[in-house]
Formats: structure tokens, C-alpha cells, sequence
């Protein structure tokens, strides 16, 4: 496949933590870039609130051939299953605005979605599988996938990610949080029926250039292919660690979330698109953990 056009990105939510490596990896290559930010300012970046900000409100070059990856989103859980109408006024409408906008424009769209689309009963979820998702979180950006494609009539681009493994000691991402559990010397509550796909940052940094730059278009999962329980990521810590075991408590988690709003079994097979992609191992992710941590 050949490659497009270089296109310019405009990175919506690049104060966050995928966002803010994706505007670091595209602006080493194109220095104009494009990066917002929404409640957390940080250097280069403008503002633009999903609400109330337009397209307008940003300082857009009209020599560029821009393309928008839309990062930006509300992604606490448990705030969305409590304030599902407020939350999805961001989530999906004024997402969805943006959409439009962005589109009037023509300007191609990738937007940033999730494994929790999916209910998480029984796993191993393709990208074409359209059984409802438990959580508020999943429903609106199942809503607002469907969103996007009615759009752009289909000329859109949605990537659905697990969760995400970090490449520094202090990002606060999956690993990072089971080995601050572990370093803490008390008892690390750990589910074995919240099983899902970790994924290296990095692998979906070049995953979304490869998307961008072929002008890709459709619904596509992208994952690690080894999916792990959350019990089951703290044992392999934990002896990568020298921590032994005897901390670590089996539960369900039910035990920790009672509401039912949470899937559970989240796997993902990949789309045929990244069959021949190379992933970063788990295991080497929990070696660069143990060097960070020594």
C-alpha cells in the first residue's frame, strides 16, 4: 500500500497520556503539528474545550493538510456510570460536534475508542461484534463510533484500544500501579475475572501513524495479542519483583464493584489489519518495569 500525502495531525487531548506521546512522536516529525489541551495546559499546546470551543478558536495553518486523531474524552468509570447525561454531553455531543466540524472541513477523522464497546461476558471480541456494552463508558463510544460514521458516511477511521502499558517509572499506567501496590507492603486486592489485552504504548504510537498515513478507513480493534487477568499481571510482577505471593489476595470483581456496570472479559482479537505487526512482549514491559524499579 502506497503512502499518502504527508498530512498534518491535529491532536485533540494531547495533555493526556496517549495523546501527549502521540504529539511528541509527530511533532519530532512535523513541527506543525497541532496539540490541545483541555483542562491542563502544558507548553505548545492550545486550548480547546470540547463544550464550548470551535474549530475556529484554534490557530490552524491553511497551507496544511491537517488530519484530526480525537483523544479527547472523559474516562472515569465510575463518574460516568454516576453522571451518565452530563458525561455523555461530552462524550458523545459535543464529541460529535467536533465530528462535524471537523468533516465540513474536510478533514479526515481517527477517533480513539475502547474495548469496554464490548459487554465483557466470554472475550475474544472481533472488531464486527455489535453485542451492547455494559458500562456507560462503552455505550457512549459505541454512540459515538456510530456517530462518526454517519457522519462521514464511513470515510472515518475508529481504533479500539486496551488497556495501555507505559514507557516510563511514573506515568501511572497498569504496571506502574500493580508495582506501587506491591512496593507498599500491604495486601494487593487483584481481580481474576478482569481479563483484557495490555498494550504497549509504544505498539499503538505506531499503529496510529501507519492508520494516519494510509488514510485508513473503518473500525478496527488493536491490541496485544496475549490477554491477561488483572490477577495474573500481579503474580508476574510480583516475581519479577522478588515479592513472592503471600500479598496477594484472588478476588472477583464484584468485590471491588458490586454494580454490574463494568465488563469483565474484554480480550479483543485483532483486526486482519495488524496480523503481521510486531508487539512488544508483557514480559518485556514487566523487565523494563524491574530496571525502573531497582
Amino acid at each position: 500500500m502506497e503512502k499518502a500525502q504527508q498530512l498534518t495531525p491535529i491532536i485533540f487531548g494531547a495533555s493526556g497520556l496517549l495523546g501527549g506521546h502521540l504529539y511528541q512522536h509527530f511533532y519530532a516529525q512535523n513541527p506543525n503539528t497541532v496539540g490541545t489541551y483541555g483542562k491542563h495546559p502544558a507548553a505548545g499546546l492550545q486550548h480547546f474545550d470540547l463544550e464550548s470551543s470551535s474549530l475556529d478558536d484554534l490557530q490552524l495553518d491553511d497551507s496544511q493538510n491537517y488530519t484530526a486523531i480525537i483523544c479527547a474524552s472523559l474516562t472515569n468509570i465510575a463518574q460516568i456510570n454516576a453522571e451518565p447525561e452530563q458525561t455523555a454531553g461530552v462524550n458523545v455531543h459535543a464529541t460529535s460536534r467536533l465530528m462535524m466540524s471537523l468533516h465540513h472541513r474536510q478533514i479526515p477523522i481517527l477517533f480513539i475508542s475502547t474495548d469496554n464497546v464490548f459487554p465483557g461476558i466470554h472475550g475474544n471480541y472481533y472488531d464486527d461484534n455489535n453485542e451492547a456494552a455494559v458500562s456507560e463508558y462503552g455505550i457512549q463510544k459505541r454512540r459515538t463510533e456510530s456517530q462518526l460514521m454517519s457522519i462521514t458516511d464511513g470515510a472515518a477511521c475508529v481504533l479500539r484500544l486496551a488497556k495501555i502499558i507505559g514507557n516510563s517509572p511514573d506515568d501511572g499506567t497498569l504496571l506502574n500501579d500493580i508495582a506501587k501496590q506491591l512496593h507498599s507492603g500491604e495486601a494487593v486486592r487483584a481481580a481474576s475475572d478482569l481479563i483484557f489485552n495490555p498494550t504497549a504504548i509504544e505498539d499503538i504510537i505506531n499503529a496510529i501513524d501507519y492508520l494516519i498515513q494510509h488514510k485508513t478507513q473503518g473500525i478496527y480493534n488493536f491490541c496485544n495479542p496475549d490477554s491477561y487477568s488483572r490477577l495474573e499481571l500481579t503474580r508476574l510482577m510480583a516475581k519479577a519483583l522478588n515479592k513472592g505471593a503471600s500479598k496477594i489476595e484472588p478476588i472477583l470483581f464484584s468485590e471491588l464493584d458490586p454494580s454490574g456496570k463494568r465488563p469483565l472479559n474484554t480480550s479483543m482479537v485483532n483486526s486482519e489489519l495488524f496480523t503481521d505487526f510486531s508487539f512488544k512482549s508483557i514480559h518485556t514491559c514487566i523487565e523494563e518495569q524491574v530496571v525502573w524499579q531497582s
